[in-house]
């Protein structure tokens, strides 16, 4: 059967590019071609055969597992509890929402899915086996970063989107004011891949000789931010940067956890309306949906009934504007019932605590405020899915992000291992494997 194409002539030039640079450049630089296709190339983009979606993300995948098997650099990796947590929880999301269908088109669907996650975590595993790789990593977004901030200048000047050339975006208009979206599926999806980004560019600016760069790749972040005219992407920012003026009383942070949570608790039962209902409140800019987010957390709690054990079909019935599901939370359960809600809960909850464990126990301050700002990138995402699912070139932002932690959780497991077991002088590195 002949393959249905939807995407254009330079895209496609674009695409073989990446394949060729993934197939021949060294190990350390592999990431570039990912990073490279995460913030160029629009993710609309995408060539379907015989039923099968490959976007040119997927296509990269696909390249980068086939070099790794040929070029033998199939290192071994000493799988910790986080990463098992990261399948049990993509699994069964797929496994429960393939039963709520009972299609071949749902299981192709979710197949897609998992192609998607394990695929690229496996990789990223794979490919990043130090923080000097982790380092090379945020350099190359570092620089991608900074070349796209001319791009979004252009678009928030002119209202003209430099990239519908390679694929179809535009720039919407909210209240007088461009919503730039570059080459992203939504503006509040290069606000929030931006922001994300920042803890990172923080964190090697303080562990870093060369802060000038980081120092630019931060002021890059701020201004695409700010031309995304979007609240989700501005209080995420706003949190960042609260979170890594905190990295001085960062052990104080399971006290402050307790108190937040306590704190809301009460406020949910003093509250005419429930606590989540502090959502609604919020208003950035102007013209933002923030009773949209109250909403959706609301009716799902309202139709737990509906989802709980294999989640639902449609969240459209629940109410006006809620066939958009934007709280990942929430899609977590509607997709893949409590039982993958949990597992996701689990899975950050075990991130968070693992790099907080590691920061407060690291003696070295730079290498504690590099974990620190590992941290705050992880609860940047957890405050992120608040307001919206990822969709677009995030997710892979996102499957790096917990990469990460499983590397972190892999090296503190082996260093503990060598100081125990090792006499002092024979290990010289706590940030690479031996």
């Amino acid at each position: 059967m002949a393959g249905n194409p939807l995407i254009n002539k330079i895209t496609i030039i674009i695409t073989v590019l990446l394949v060729i640079i993934t197939l021949a450049v060294p190990r350390k630089y592999l990431l570039l071609p990912y990073i490279i296709a995460a913030c160029f190339v629009p993710t609309d983009q995408r060539i379907i055969l015989m039923g099968l979606d490959f976007t040119v993300l997927r296509i990269l995948v696909a390249t980068g597992i086939f070099r790794i098997i040929i070029r033998a650099e199939n290192k071994k990796i000493t799988w910790n509890r986080f990463d098992y947590l990261v399948f049990a929880w993509v699994i069964c999301g797929a496994f429960i929402y393939s039963i709520q269908w009972m299609n071949f088109k749902a299981v192709v669907n979710r197949s897609g899915l998992l192609f998607d996650v394990i695929g690229l975590y496996w990789m990223f595993r794979k490919t990043v086996r130090s923080w000097d790789d982790i380092k090379s990593a945020v350099d190359f977004y570092a620089i991608s970063i900074m070349a796209l901030a001319p791009l979004v200048a252009m678009e928030w000047m002119s209202g003209d989107n430099p990239f519908e050339a390679l694929g179809r975006v535009t720039t919407l208009i909210r209240d007088e004011r461009y919503r730039c979206q570059a080459a992203f599926p939504h503006s509040i999806m290069l606000g929030l891949f931006s922001a994300i980004l920042l803890p990172l560019f923080a964190g090697y600016a303080g562990f870093d000789k060369n802060k000038i760069f980081y120092i630019a790749a931060i002021g890059s972040v701020i201004f695409i931010i700010a031309a995304t005219a979007s609240s989700t992407p501005i209080l995420t920012a706003a949190a960042i940067i609260f979170f890594l003026g905190m990295y001085k009383f960062r052990k104080l942070t399971p006290a402050a956890g307790w108190f937040i949570s306590f704190a809301l608790l009460g406020l949910h039962f003093i509250m005419h309306k429930p606590v989540w209902h502090l959502l609604a409140r919020i208003n950035v800019l102007g013209g933002s949906t923030g009773w949209h987010r109250f909403y959706v957390i609301d009716q799902a709690v309202k139709h737990f009934n509906q989802w709980a054990i294999l989640g639902c079909k449609s969240t459209a019935h629940w109410g006006w504007g809620l066939g958009d599901v934007t709280n990942q939370f929430v899609l977590e359960g509607v997709r893949g019932g409590f039982i993958t809600l949990v597992l996701f809960i689990f899975m950050l909850y075990t991130a968070l605590k693992s790099i907080l464990k590691m920061s407060i126990n690291e003696p070295f301050a730079a290498k504690a405020f590099l974990m620190w700002s590992v941290f705050v990138m992880m609860v940047a995402h957890c405050i992120s899915f608040l307001g919206v699912s990822y969709f677009g070139q995030i997710t892979m932002l996102y499957y790096m992000s917990l990469s990460m932690v499983g590397l972190a959780i892999e090296l503190e497991t082996s260093n503990r291992y060598f100081r125990v077991n090792q006499p002092v002088g024979n290990y010289n590195s706590q940030w690479a494997l031996i």
